[in-house]
């Protein structure tokens, strides 16, 4: 195989792993995190533009899956420390993320489903997270269902409402804005890039634990990804078993490190940001899957 066929099989897979690699060396690239929401509306708003609205019933069973995964990583970890089934409970009860109908764009399979567990989880998530986490912690905290939710929706919704509205263009306009569609995967990149500069600031400069409290989160956490892409798998059957996955399997983490960070600790939030960073590893492994597969 020469240079220009590796690349073609396994250059996507690769760039991820460097994008990655490159933004753990550079924490300072954190400072531009605020461009990921934007960012993901671009990716969204390009993966939106053919899609046709459908449900299919197992989103409903990725959906209890994401509930119950939780909710038993946390009674099974609670009797030997409230911290470490607090980090696994936040990490688990994560929503799908919004970039997951991304991702299942660049693999070729349906958006449509991963966009309606994306709405599903994400409102769910919202409403059950406030109510369930005083319990969980024991203390009387308040969290806003609203303030949680709202980001959410802005970033969903407006590329989605703007990509209907592009079907009422001209062909000629149509096929002209469907070109940008090859940017979708440079623009991930960055985004990726920015979040792994931000994961990396953070357990540089805002860690004070020790390495075995870090080793038992990020065992914790690794087995949490393990279960949802696998149980997710076994979900979607043979039709949408990675519609299915990728739904159960890749997490809007931003969401739940917010609400580790800001009400409960930031040793919690750990366990979310080394779940970034494999999940990114399994998006990888799976975009070098399809592309090797179409070659």
């Amino acid at each position: 195989m020469n240079v220009f066929e590796f690349l073609k099989t396994q250059g996507k897979g690769l760039s991820l792993l460097l994008t990655m690699l490159v933004g753990a060396f550079v924490p300072q690239a954190h400072v531009l995190s605020f461009l990921i929401q934007y960012l993901l509306m671009v990716m969204l708003f390009f993966s939106f533009l053919d899609i046709k609205f459908k449900f299919q019933k197992s989103v409903l069973w990725v959906l209890l899956a994401n509930m119950a995964v939780a909710f038993a990583a946390y009674v099974m970890l609670v009797p030997f420390n409230l911290t470490l089934a607090l980090a696994a409970f936040m990490t688990a009860i994560a929503p799908t993320a919004i970039a997951a109908p991304v991702i299942i764009s660049f693999i070729g399979r349906e958006v449509e489903y991963v966009v309606a567990s994306v709405v599903l989880t994400n409102i769910a998530s919202a409403l059950i997270v406030p109510l369930a986490l005083p319990s969980l912690i024991g203390t009387a905290i308040q969290i806003s269902v609203w303030e949680v939710l709202q980001p959410v929706l802005v970033v969903m919704f407006v590329p989605l409402i703007v990509a209907q509205l592009v079907k009422l263009l001209s062909e000629n306009a149509q096929t002209f804005i469907r070109r940008g569609k090859a940017i979708s995967f440079p623009v991930w990149l960055v985004n990726l890039f920015i979040i792994s500069a931000n994961a990396s600031n953070f357990l540089r400069n805002d860690n004070t634990d020790s390495l075995f409290t870090l080793g038992i989160i990020a065992f914790v956490s690794l087995i949490i990804c393990i279960v949802n892409f696998g149980v997710g798998a076994l979900l979607g059957g043979r039709s949408h078993w990675q519609e299915a996955s990728q739904s159960l399997g890749q997490k809007n983490l931003s969401f739940v490190i917010w609400i580790a960070l800001t009400f409960i600790d930031p040793l919690v939030a750990l366990g979310p940001m080394f779940y970034i960073l494999y999940h990114h590893l399994y998006n990888s492994w799976s975009i070098y899957q399809f592309e090797r597969k179409r070659v």
